[in-house]
């Protein structure tokens, strides 16, 4: 019987285009297989980094890039062959969820998947950092569905003693940590509380 693990890990990709990520922020949205020899990469980024983009060895094409509020949504090819996108592509369905978060040049993955054998490739493929494994229940991949704003909040409400008795720190200060107004602050604390109130059968 097969078992489920998460797998996280970072790493510096030197010559990937996401070492030359520095002040932005960038998301990985979607991964698709484009043809034998490149990953279709869907990002949403701070800021525009066509530029960045264009000067990377495992770029091939930038395709199109959207401006939005607050940011770009950009689609371009990479090598499928030098690049843990690729990996996780050529692994089939071996992993069944992802996520990647780049910050000053530092790669951050989250994988799960249904083969401990496949960390084992990482790990000697690419040079990872900080790899930790996890094997999960199953239950765990239902989750409670907060974002990542709101997983944001409430850490650093529960971090900064927002829930202590007394309590030991006032809203409008969290909301003036997070750069965020006292109203945003309540308004995704209370959705987080709210989200995995929900996540539990209490009936």
């Amino acid at each position: 019987m097969k078992k489920l693990y998460r797998v996280k890990f970072s790493l510096i990709h030197e010559g990937c285009w996401t070492s030359k990520i520095r002040d932005d922020r960038v998301v990985t949205l979607r991964l698709s297989q484009y043809n034998r020899r490149k990953v279709h990469v869907l990002v949403a980024s701070s800021k525009l980094i066509v530029r960045d983009l264009k000067t990377s060895d495992n770029v091939d094409d930038i395709l199109k890039y959207r401006k939005m509020k607050g940011g770009y949504v950009i689609e371009f090819l990479e090598d499928l062959d030098t690049t843990i996108s690729g990996a996780i592509l050529e692994s089939g369905s071996n992993v069944l969820e992802y996520s990647n978060t780049v910050k000053a040049g530092m790669e951050k993955w989250e994988v799960i998947t249904t083969s401990k054998a496949l960390v084992n490739q990482f790990a000697e493929r690419f040079k990872v950092n900080d790899l930790t494994v996890h094997e999960m229940k199953f239950p765990e991949l239902f989750g409670s569905g907060l974002t990542e704003k709101e997983m944001l909040t409430l850490k650093t409400a529960l971090s900064m003693g927002y829930f202590n008795y007394p309590r030991s720190v006032k809203a409008k200060d969290i909301a003036e940590s997070l750069g965020v107004s006292k109203q945003d602050f309540l308004y995704h604390l209370r959705n987080s509380i709210n989200k995995i109130v929900s996540s539990y059968d209490l009936g």
